[in-house]
């Protein structure tokens, strides 16, 4: 048996809708072009001046979970509700084995643990914290949407580019 090609089903994902982590859900090529467009209007708001540094954290992370909604939204799934779902949207894009986004948990834990802290911690981020995540978000997005369009063709005029 060979390995799944990136962007098809791999065990892992198979795994993640048994156990309800993900789910299947046909998605609209409008759903697909809105996510994407979340995306890439949150980045630009991640670096708006005068933006607080967690408002700037929380938009950046926001900007790459919409991105990984929309990838996963091409394939028919989307995540579940409940604890974890927005680490297994980052799971479910890893999972799809896309080189260049096959290791988005480990990318994206320090973004996630930043936002995280941001809700829940009594510790202020710092701007350099703010500027490394904006510059990760800014580094994924593109990967996101270069995928999007690899399976996609005619999507390219449809998704806007996000600006470095």
């Amino acid at each position: 048996m060979t390995d799944p090609a990136p962007g098809e089903r791999t065990a892992r994902l198979v795994q993640y809708v048994a156990a309800g982590r993900l789910r299947e859900r046909r998605a609209s090529r409008p759903d697909v072009v809105t996510l994407w467009q979340k995306a890439v209007a949150r980045l630009g708001d991640a670096a708006l001046a005068g933006i607080s540094i967690e408002g700037s954290l929380e938009a950046a992370y926001q900007a790459a979970h919409s991105g990984c909604l929309a990838v996963l939204a091409t394939r028919g799934l989307r995540t579940a509700s409940g604890h974890g779902h927005h680490e297994m949207a980052f799971a479910g894009v890893a999972a799809l084995g896309v080189p260049g986004l096959d290791q988005l948990i480990p990318d994206s834990e320090e973004i996630r643990m930043l936002r995280s802290g941001s809700m829940y911690d009594p510790v202020f981020a710092s701007d350099d914290d703010r500027k490394g995540a904006v510059a990760w978000a800014r580094n994924v997005l593109p990967r996101m949407r270069a995928v999007l369009v690899e399976w996609d063709r005619s999507l390219d005029p449809e998704l806007a580019a996000a600006r470095p």
